[in-house]
């Protein structure tokens, strides 16, 4: 079953916090994939982008998610 998992994240150099969420089957690759994601979004490092702290779990697929750009 696929989870929606937010964490926290924060990029060392500029000292950015956030979160970020992503759907996957575990955890672990919920975590590395949005590590990647981060990395590429802020044109950084590997070594600068920490993910902390698990926020939420959801169920992806009982959940119906929006963009803001779609709400209106």
């Amino acid at each position: 079953m696929k989870q929606r998992y937010l964490f926290e994240y924060e990029v060392l150099s500029t000292q950015k916090k956030g979160e970020f969420s992503q759907v996957a089957d575990t955890e672990e690759r919920a975590k590395a994939l949005i590590h990647e994601r981060i990395v590429d979004l802020e044109f950084t490092e590997d070594e600068d982008v920490v993910i902390g702290k698990l926020l939420k779990v959801l169920d992806a697929e009982k959940q119906i998610f929006q963009c803001e750009g779609c709400e209106s």
